[in-house]
């Protein structure tokens, strides 16, 4: 399916879910394995077929397709909640989001960050291989990196130099991946091996592929760069978001005055205090929102401080690209489908 130069191995034969099989087989793998989707032949009264492979690791999942007969158009009817790295084992790929647009070969690839959509032009016998991760571990990883909470979502550069040195061994370590999973006891067999690479592979992604992040990762922010009396305030947050937490209250726990305290603030955190404390609220309520427990939307927004119910939801759109109870519904995590079912 492959040459022996590919940037990345085509995934073991135990993965395959579908071996030559007909669009609409593939559209429905592929929609319950990444996003849906409807996809277009482009010769003229011909139909495709297409192979596809799917092995999930915890937050990461490895999806390799190939599809036969013709170019394909390929536009997505829904927004990714995950980040998706495509990346052209063989052929080309014409992706376009926004006023965003890269070509995937064997010099660039391309990472979709949630909220995107995006459209898709395939060449025939085009072969792919996605990795997804899953929102929540990747941005994990960035605030244990930056060893603070993040306050605006994480976004990436779409296009993916594949010649940059870093974002090259990024992409050796993912073959590395696919190669350990030919391994009956391989790295990845057991659950604390999966979780290493999960942890080494969206560290790698975070310090090589740009992102609205970049810059703080690079001045090497840390806890430890914050000043002591805006630790003891985020601190205050973390521990205690579902109280009423006034500027007055956040300054006297700082030891300063109200004024020096936003300044702190926008200095090393760039927002007030004001949305630093709605954000830690609102990613804690998606945290119980993922969970589900059984607990309705209102409950979890009032147990977290939130006290005018249709704001909190019009904050929360806005900041992850879906209704709460979209979030409360949805197949996400552990709970996602899987392809093979």
């Amino acid at each position: 399916m492959t040459s022996d130069d590919a940037l990345v191995p085509v995934l073991p034969e135990r993965f395959f879910v579908l071996h030559r099989a007909d669009g609409d087989s593939v559209r429905s793998v592929m929609t319950r394995a990444l996003t849906p989707h409807r996809s277009t032949p482009l010769a003229e009264s011909l139909d495709y077929t297409a192979s596809v492979a799917v092995a999930e690791l915890g937050p990461l999942s490895l999806v390799y397709a190939q599809h036969f007969g013709t170019e394909i158009d390929t536009r997505f009817t829904a927004e990714v909640d995950y980040y998706d790295i495509n990346l052209a084992v063989s052929g080309w790929n014409h992706v376009s989001s926004g006023d965003q647009q890269v070509t995937l070969d064997h010099r660039a690839a391309a990472i979709l960050s949630p909220s995107m959509r995006a459209a898709m032009h395939l060449s025939d016998e085009y072969a792919q291989l996605h990795l997804r991760i899953e929102r929540f571990a990747l941005e994990a990883q960035l605030e244990r990196m930056l060893g603070r909470r993040i306050v605006e979502p994480l976004t990436f550069s779409m296009r993916m130099d594949l010649e940059r040195p870093a974002v090259r061994s990024w992409v050796n370590t993912l073959g590395l991946l696919v190669r350990d999973l030919e391994l009956p006891d391989g790295l990845s067999s057991g659950e604390s091996g999966a979780a290493a690479w999960s942890d080494f592979l969206t560290s790698g992604l975070l310090l090589a592929q740009p992102h609205n992040y970049t810059e703080q990762l690079a001045r090497g922010e840390s806890a430890r760069r914050i000043p002591a009396r805006l630790r003891r305030v985020t601190q205050l947050i973390d521990e205690a978001s579902h109280e009423e937490l006034g500027l007055d209250r956040l300054a006297e726990a700082a030891g300063i005055a109200p004024r020096s305290l936003q300044r702190d603030f926008q200095v090393h955190l760039g927002v007030s205090p004001r949305v630093y404390v709605e954000r830690v609220r609102l990613a804690r309520a998606r945290t119980e929102l993922v969970a589900g427990a059984g607990r309705t939307v209102a409950e979890i927004a009032y147990g977290q401080g939130f006290v005018h119910l249709p704001r909190f939801a019009a904050s929360y759109q806005e900041l992850y690209g879906e209704t709460p109870s979209q979030t409360l519904k949805g197949l996400r995590n552990r709970g996602r489908a899987s392809p093979f079912d």
